[in-house]
Order: C-alpha cells, then sequence, then structure tokens
C-alpha cells in the first residue's frame, strides 16, 4: 500500500493544478503528468497534440474515450489506447484507466497491433474494463482502499484503481 500513498501525492498534484493552468503549454505540469503516467519517449508532436487536446477538453464532462481514441488516431496515426484512457480519466475521473496491470488483473489482453480490426477491439475491451468496475469484486476494492486510506477524496473509480495498479 505504500506505492498508493506515493502515487495518491502525483495524482493529486495532476488534479489540483489541471485547473490552475494551460496545460497545453504548463511544461510543468507535463513532466508531471508524463513522469505520473510513464508517458516516455514520445515525439514532440505527440505531446503537443496530447496536451493541446486535453486544455481543449477538461472541462467536458461529456468527453468519451472513443473521442479521445479517434482524435489521438487522426493525429498519430497509432491507436494510443493506454494514454487515450488517461487523458478521460483526468478530465472524468469517474472513468478508468487502461494500462498493463488493469488489463493484467483483469485477465484481459490488449489487442494486436496487425489486427485490422484492432480500433474496434481497442474499444471493446475499454468497453470490458468499464463494466467490470460495476462487479461485486470491483467494489469490494473499495472497502480494501477505505480501509487503508480513510480519509481520501477521489472517485470510487480511482480508488480501484489504485488499488489494481498496486496488484503486480
Amino acid at each position: 500500500m505504500e506505492k498508493v500513498g506515493i502515487g495518491l501525492q502525483g495524482y493529486g498534484s495532476i488534479m489540483s493544478c489541471l485547473y490552475q493552468t494551460d496545460v497545453s503549454k504548463d511544461r510543468e505540469f507535463q513532466r508531471l503528468f508524463n513522469r505520473y503516467y510513464r508517458m516516455r519517449q514520445r515525439s514532440q508532436a505527440f505531446y503537443s497534440c496530447f496536451y493541446r487536446f486535453l486544455e481543449e477538453h477538461k472541462f467536458d464532462t461529456a468527453l468519451t474515450y472513443e473521442q479521445v481514441l479517434t482524435y489521438l488516431f487522426q493525429e498519430t496515426g497509432c491507436i494510443h489506447a493506454s494514454f487515450s484512457s488517461k487523458l478521460l480519466a483526468t478530465v472524468r475521473p469517474e472513468m478508468p484507466v487502461w494500462d498493463q496491470y488493469v488489463l493484467s488483473n483483469l485477465g484481459l489482453k490488449a489487442p494486436y497491433y496487425s489486427d485490422k480490426y484492432r480500433f474496434q477491439k481497442v474499444l471493446d475491451t475499454y468497453q470490458k474494463i468499464c463494466d467490470w468496475y460495476r462487479t461485486p469484486e470491483a467494489q469490494s476494492k473499495i472497502a480494501v482502499f477505505d480501509l487503508n486510506f480513510p480519509n481520501v477524496n477521489i472517485t470510487n473509480v480511482k480508488k480501484i484503481d489504485f488499488i489494481l495498479w498496486q496488484t503486480r
């Protein structure tokens, strides 16, 4: 649970800065976000389009995973399943994050890169993640989190995210 405590600090910093700065220009925010979400070794063009979209949509409570995934695909030519979820979960903290630990803990696999139906399969996989977060098993993770961190004010989805990230 020690990693959860450290993660909570980074997450709190991101969320408190998000609405206080222009994230498309604030290099310190970008470094914090990149470090927290392990967004490494991307081109400057990728970072520019990612943070421009985040800035333009940070108040969009109706933003969807498909919209983010589509935008990043159109701008970069790549399907950024995980980064799309991280942008969405920043704007809408009630949405889960896709990462290798979440997939592993849920018994899911990322679609193959060479699959011509990969875009739709990524959307389907993300929906499976969302569906799992509503199961009794997922809900039990909230109780574990609350027992260890009783006064943390984050969404239940983020609590589940933190527990799944800790389980490696």
